[in-house]
């Protein structure tokens, strides 16, 4: 397991984890809280891998964790190989938190 921590503020694309060659970046579980009115979206470099999520003033989002079976880790989206995981944002709001995340093949 990978941990990062959600640190965007700036209108647009933010990037939450550095692209790894060859690898996706798999999501397991986040909790996000914004500091306004924002609507957020999880993207693959610049392709949505999550609808619109429309985030109240003090309030967030958190997704139960993914779950390990047989076949690996499910878990909650992931990115193409070898693109970096953004958050767009649709206004410059505050929007932080942590992730917990694992690179796949």
């Amino acid at each position: 397991m990978k941990y990062a921590v959600i640190n965007a503020s700036a209108s647009g694309s933010n990037t939450v984890v550095a692209a790894v060659v060859g690898r996706r970046i798999r999501v397991v579980h986040y909790l996000a809280i914004a500091a306004g009115d924002v609507t957020a979206t999880w993207r693959s470099a610049a392709t949505a891998i999550s609808g619109p999520m429309a985030i109240p003033q003090n309030g967030g989002m958190a997704p139960s964790a993914g779950v390990s079976c047989p076949a690996g880790i499910l878990g909650q989206f992931e990115t193409e190989q070898g693109e970096a995981l953004n958050l767009f944002l649709g206004g410059a709001v505050s929007v932080g938190g942590h992730l917990t995340y694992v690179l796949a093949d």
